[in-house]
Order: structure tokens, then sequence, then C-alpha cells
């Protein structure tokens, strides 16, 4: 009898120690500390962390679904294409705020960043999605100015743009994140901006099509952003690593620099949701 008992209870506690061995692989593997950029449409993918999302492809009842789990959600607010392929308040004229070029792909488009009907058109596209429930936005592409003229001026004017929009972002979220994306030109200016969260950087390790930044351009960045990390500004790096080894590659770097990694297909972009069939 006791014998029985006794092995029942070996038994139970090797299955015990079983599991626990299971459940500390399983989270081992798990990317730690990797932020996220989604463009699918199943909350139930996202990891607990940060993740950059398209927000009109998102509810308030998903929002509230992925902070429960502890899931971040950053609305992607585009500084150069907002309105590209979308509906606008028919008081606003196309050539108002958008401007094709020759050196944009075919069908794109780019805003004319410093008119005020295309700012009037991102603070309210801000204020939508901050009230929705997002943690903060992205600026993204703030770095575009250049494409309509790489001048001093245009450069103060987008950067007053960023300004602008970081202080209605803490006038309607008092603890909302900010991160810049494209914004390696700005980055003395991020230093000294308290508004300012952090900054996604592409291509760190590795670039387009998974190509190897070379070193002496990498270094450069590098020092750029560990000066960043010194002001406590958050860094969210984008590697478009396509193999195992290039990936735990970019893991290790990451954590030697206490920087947050991600993967995906550069250059960073984000679509909404087909309607009706169509792609928009």
């Amino acid at each position: 009898m006791c014998s029985n008992q006794f092995f029942r209870e070996r038994s139970n506690l090797k299955i015990s120690c079983l599991a626990i061995i299971l459940l500390t692989f399983i989270f081992s593997c798990l990317p730690a500390d990797a932020w996220q950029f989604y463009n699918g449409s199943d909350s139930a993918e996202l990891l607990p962390g940060h993740v950059v999302l398209e927000p009109d492809n998102w509810g308030r009842n998903d929002l509230m679904e992925m902070r429960r789990r502890g899931v971040v959600p950053l609305a992607w607010l585009n500084f150069s294409q907002i309105e590209d392929h979308r509906l606008v308040p028919l008081d606003i004229k196309d050539k108002d705020y958008v401007i094709a070029s020759r050196y944009l792909p075919e069908g794109k488009k780019l805003a004319v960043f410093y008119s005020q009907s295309f700012r009037e058109l991102l603070k309210a596209r801000l204020r939508e999605y901050l009230l929705k429930g997002f943690a903060g936005a992205v600026f993204a592409k703030v770095g575009s100015y250049d494409v309509l003229s790489n001048s001093p001026i245009n450069r103060s004017e987008m950067w007053r743009l960023v300004e602008d929009m970081a202080r209605e972002s803490r006038r309607l979220n008092s603890s909302a994140m900010i991160i810049l994306h494209d914004a390696l030109g700005f980055y003395d200016e991020i230093r000294q901006n308290q508004l300012i969260s952090g900054v996604v950087e592409e291509g760190l390790y590795f670039g387009h099509q998974g190509r190897q930044v070379r070193r002496w351009n990498r270094e450069t960045k590098l020092k750029q952003l560990v000066s960043l990390q010194s002001v406590e500004k958050l860094i969210f790096l984008a590697e478009d690593a396509r193999t195992d080894e290039r990936r735990r590659f970019v893991a290790d770097e990451s954590g030697r620099h206490g920087f947050d990694h991600g993967f995906a297909e550069l250059p960073l972009d984000i679509e909404r949701k087909a309607k009706y069939g169509q792609k928009k």
C-alpha cells in the first residue's frame, strides 16, 4: 500500500517537473523585449509589448482587449502620405495637401506637410486615434520633407509640425507615447525634447531586402542611437533579417545595447483592411 502511494507521488512529481520544464522552454523561445509591426487582423497573434498598428483596422474594444493582455498599441500616423487612397473632407482640395512626384512609386502622392489643411487633417486623425484608445502614435516618415525639397526651411517646418503634434498628443493624453520614424536628421532635436518618447530606426544591421548594413554606416548611426538612449529615449530597431542566424545576431546586439528589436520587411509600410473587396 505504502509502496503504491510512493510511486504515485513520485509519478506526480515527475509530471510536475516536466510541465515546468516545458513552460520554461516555451517562454524562453518567445522574443523577449521585441516590439512588433503588425499588418494582420487577429489580435490573438500579438505578444505583450509595444506594437505598431494601422489605426483604422481596429476598434476601441480591440484596443482595450490588447491592453488587458499587456499589449501597448501605437497608431501608425503617416506624415507624408496619410490620405493616400482615403476619403478626405470635401472642403479640402487635393492640391492643398498632396502632390504627385516623379520620384515616387506609381500611384503614390506626397503630402505638402507645411500646408494648413494637411496639418489640420493630421490633427483630426491624431485626436481620433488617441481618443479611441491607442497608447500613443508613431509619427511616420517625418524625414520625407527632403523629397519635396531638402532645404533648411523645409526641415525646420517639419520639426515645427512634429512639435505641434507632440504637444497636441499630450494635451489629449498626458501619458501618450510619441515615437518618431525616419527621423535620423532630427536626432539632435529629439535629444532635447521631453515630449518625444523614442524613435523607430530601420536597418541598423540588415536593411532593404535583407542586405547587411556596412559596418562604417552602422557605427555612425549606432553612436547616435546610444546618445539618444542616454537621455532615456526608447529605441525600436526594425530589421529585415531573413535567417534565424541573423535574427539571433540582432537579438544579441540589441540586448547588448538595451535596444528593443523587431523584424519586418523594409521599408516599413502599413495598410488599411480592404472594404467591399477593394484594396485601400
